[in-house]
């Protein structure tokens, strides 16, 4: 896959070193993210970070060239704790069982995190918008399916054909689809959820399908 034209117009300009920099700079994320839960992606303003987060628009600029690098900060912090939860959820698998009880509840949990929190509607919405941004959650689907797989690997069928890396990226990117349905409240979100948990339990245990509750 071909990377970005232009990957300076999605990155910080800047990384905040001293303590007001960074206090000015994750104050303008949050900013950033109070206006598109409020508003939405397509109607925040560089002007209107900068009012709400009480700082001259050049400060905005300094650290951020555009909209889109803003998503990005926003989507990487996510992508942080995303990966924390993997390794806090997977870490210490005892057997099979123990490893499909622990997908089907991280599942669950990233559902519930996209239910409540309405940043994640916007952010998918936003991720949509631009080629470079695809780029970015592609990289990001890739980066968790390799995580997920670490932990995995021991515990899935070694008898299957394929390569396992597509198979764990194929996993996040329909995963992520469906936890896209869930943040924009469709009204299948919930029965594509359970069927999905399902699904994806007979793609990495398929002896223990029969077993799904």
């Amino acid at each position: 896959m071909n990377g970005p034209k232009d990957k300076s117009r999605i990155e910080p300009r800047k990384e905040p070193k001293q303590k007001r920099s960074i206090t000015r700079f994750h104050s303008i994320l949050g900013s950033a993210e109070s206006l598109i839960v409020e508003h939405g992606v397509v109607q925040m303003k560089m002007t209107d970070i900068a009012a709400h987060a009480g700082v001259p628009v050049g400060s905005v600029y300094q650290f951020f060239p555009e909209k889109a690098a803003i998503l990005k900060a926003l989507l990487d912090q996510r992508l942080v704790r995303l990966k924390q939860d993997i390794a806090n959820g997977l870490t210490g698998i005892v057997d099979r069982d123990d490893a499909r009880e622990r997908v089907m509840t991280f599942i669950d949990h990233a559902a519930d995190v996209h239910r409540t929190n309405a940043i994640y509607r916007e952010l998918w919405a936003g991720m949509s918008l631009d080629p470079e941004l695809r780029r970015v959650q592609f990289r990001a689907h890739e980066e968790l399916g390799i995580l997920a797989l670490r932990f995995l690997e021991p515990f899935i069928n070694h008898h299957e054909s394929g390569c396992r890396e597509s198979r764990f990226l194929l996993i996040t990117m329909l995963t992520g689809s469906v936890l896209r349905c869930v943040a924009e409240g469709h009204d299948k979100a919930e029965s594509l959820l359970a069927e999905w948990k399902l699904t994806m339990c007979e793609m990495l245990f398929p002896e223990e399908s029969l077993k799904a509750a």
